[in-house]
């Protein structure tokens, strides 16, 4: 297996540099640094190349590492070919050729996650340096790329083409609940429960790139990825999500039971189907009512602020569903812009989204701290849902005076912002759980300026998920092209243009779930 495909897929940027702190090895990451292909970079000196510098950075661990010493984290503060200032956290190791390698990690976004992988690369070096003197080449390299793999946040598993289970992250074994004794002699298809050959395997149909199933009671989503002759099967564990579609489907699966024994009944049957016909026509007229005044709690019109334009839509995907967005008018020329989403689809949905409409409005009034402000519903959710149910949702702080905004997130898809100056739109977001699961969870904060022509499209996961019939999904990289291509029309203009390619993607498919979309325009000079 090609050790450098595994490493061109990791975010970091990995290097081999000799003593002359030339650069031997790089990986492809590093165009985001230099704006260069690796290629370029190769017998190139490493500071002069990644840094500006004409000389090796002033905190280089390279000349420790030659005297036997341990080499120390560094950051790296740096800009970027593109202009903009990055940080960078460094890790240096000593291998057996005598050369040195340097794990270069972005860490500009996420502070707490830099705290986090510090320690954890402090016991990495330890164990490095030990197997290092231990090992052959292939098998420190191939103890590395673990290393790194155990680092994601998925369970990761490769295999080849004898089903021998060639590499399991820390995450896998968890999953499984496993040792690395307990895989020794075994295949991948034991690990899942089999005695031969999983029926859905790629190998056996090379068109299957992802799959679903169940081990020890846990429901799994596995995606397969080919890399020469090994297969890299990505592992989730998704119980929670489908044991809610288990439950529908059991309901389905009772009530199609039930209705195969109502068509031997006699004939009294059509009596009662047409009691069941008109049952079911009450139902209707009340799912529509369900949706009928769920409309009418998502805003009556858009703010008018001088400075700003804004636009919304709202797709349920049945009568009534389980998004929602609301425009929250606070003193001193704050306004909050929330959008979320409610799991499951129906009255019970709506009725969560109502509640939480509820509580946003009833308690975050004037609380300009937007993680201070979903910590609160999350609360006070959690002390009134006793479902299953949860709600993600992404909630929005505007200073209209200045265009600062501060915003959190409860496990909602990322704000897409578009940069006019840059011509460019980032994903911007920070970490928190649902609402409505843990009453103890801390959210953390994030921020950004709008500036004249910037763009804040907010939105739910039923649009980058609608799909056509060959079962592709519309995506981020579809939506991000086009809220570049429409960036100069209206917040209306751009949805419908936007809603309009979504639907051409489909092909005439139905949406599977709700669509909803806030957008928040900063109007130029």
């Amino acid at each position: 297996m090609d050790c450098a495909l595994l490493l061109d897929v990791v975010d970091a940027i990995i290097m081999e540099i000799d003593e002359e702190y030339r650069i031997k090895y790089i990986n492809n990451p590093v165009k985001n640094l230099t704006g260069k292909p690796k290629e370029k970079l190769i017998n190139k000196k490493c500071f002069s190349v990644l840094f500006g510098f004409t000389e090796p950075c002033p905190n280089c661990q390279i000349e420790n590492l030659k005297s036997g010493k341990i080499a120390l984290n560094i950051i790296h503060d740096t800009i970027t070919h593109r202009g903009f200032r990055k940080l960078y956290s460094a890790k240096f190791e000593k291998i057996s050729n005598g050369s040195f390698v340097e794990i270069i990690t972005d860490i500009t976004e996420n502070k707490k996650l830099v705290d986090t992988m510090a320690h954890q690369t402090k016991e990495l070096k330890a164990k490095n340096v030990m197997l290092t003197l231990q090992k052959k080449e292939i098998e420190k390299k191939q103890h590395f790329i673990e290393k790194v793999l155990n680092s994601t946040n998925e369970g990761i598993m490769v295999v080849n083409e004898n089903f021998d289970i060639v590499l399991l992250n820390y995450l896998t074994k968890e999953i499984f609940q496993v040792k690395e004794s307990d895989i020794k002699d075994k295949k991948c298809f034991n690990i899942y429960g089999f005695e031969e050959q999983c029926p859905d395997c790629p190998y056996k149909n090379r068109s299957v790139t992802k799959s679903s199933r169940k081990v020890d009671g846990k429901s799994l989503s596995i995606y397969f990825n080919k890399f020469e002759n090994f297969m890299v099967e990505s592992i989730r564990d998704v119980t929670k999500e489908v044991y809610l579609i288990d439950e529908i489907k059991n309901q389905q699966k009772e009530l199609e039971e039930k209705q195969r024994q109502m068509a031997l009944l006699n004939a009294d049957l059509l009596k009662i189907n047409e009691k069941l016909q008109q049952a079911q026509k009450i139902i209707d007229d009340e799912l529509r009512q369900v949706g009928e005044i769920q409309a009418s709690l998502l805003p009556a019109s858009l703010p008018i602020i001088d400075g700003y334009e804004f636009g919304s839509l709202y797709i349920p995907a049945e009568h009534a569903g389980g998004d929602y967005y609301d425009c929250i008018e606070m003193s001193n020329g704050y306004w909050g812009f929330t959008v979320a989403d409610v799991s499951g689809h129906g009255t019970p949905a709506a009725v969560i989204m109502a509640i939480t409409r509820a509580i946003m409005r009833s308690y975050t009034y004037d609380v300009i701290n937007a993680s201070e402000a979903i910590s609160m519903v999350n609360e006070i959710l959690c002390s009134n849902i006793y479902t299953n149910d949860f709600v993600t949702m992404l909630y929005v702080v505007l200073n209209s005076a200045t265009g600062e905004c501060n915003f959190a997130s409860a496990g909602h898809n990322p704000l897409l912002l578009f940069e006019k100056k840059n011509m460019m739109v980032k994903k911007v977001t920070c970490g928190g759980m649902f609402l409505g699961v843990f009453d103890d969870v801390e959210y953390e904060s994030g921020s950004f300026e709008l500036n004249d022509g910037d763009i804040a499209f907010m939105y739910t996961d039923g649009l980058v998920e609608a799909m056509n019939p060959e079962d592709d999904l519309y995506g981020y990289d579809r939506l991000i092209s086009k809220l570049i291509m429409f960036n100069e029309l209206s917040c209306q203009e751009i949805i419908d243009n936007i809603m309009v390619d979504v639907k051409d993607f489909c092909r005439g498919r139905k949406f599977n779930d709700d669509i909803t979309i806030l957008v928040i325009k900063k109007k130029g000079a």
